[in-house]
């Protein structure tokens, strides 16, 4: 799945407060115009995220609401765990708060996996990178 990000701000304009609260005034690592691959989908403060690699980091993805983008590509990655999937469209995808939707090391663990990935745990960097090169390749 591919997104084009169409917005890298998050304002009242285009947030509820739940996530200017969560952002808290910090600068987005995206970049308008810009197509990003989704590594994984969540969902905090009833809005759906995407993991996609940021343009400052390459090591680990990053959550972004999905209204900064566009979905450009709607073709899920083969290796994600699809058994969450339910849906035709993104715009009626059915999760839970917390839940993630991606390959399934990352589902099943779910918030312990991405801990463990920004902490640098050599288990999950090693899984990642190589879903990541995977996945780029799509």
């Amino acid at each position: 799945m591919k997104v084009l990000c169409i917005a890298d701000l998050i304002s009242s304009k285009n947030s509820p407060q739940s996530i200017i609260n969560w952002a808290n005034n910090s600068e987005l690592e995206i970049t308008v115009g810009k197509t990003y691959t989704v590594f994984a989908i969540s969902k905090y403060f009833d809005v759906l995220f995407y993991y996609i690699i940021s343009d400052e980091s390459s090591e680990y993805p990053l959550a972004y609401p999905h209204y900064l983008f566009e979905v450009y590509d709607e073709n899920i990655s083969i290796f994600w765990d699809t058994s969450y999937l339910k849906t035709k469209s993104i715009d009626t995808l059915e999760i839970k708060n917390g839940d993630i939707i991606s390959f399934k090391e990352w589902s099943v663990k779910g918030e312990r996996f991405y801990e463990n990935l920004l902490e640098g745990n050599s288990e999950e960097l090693r899984i990642f990178k190589k879903y990541r090169d995977d996945m780029l390749r799509e």
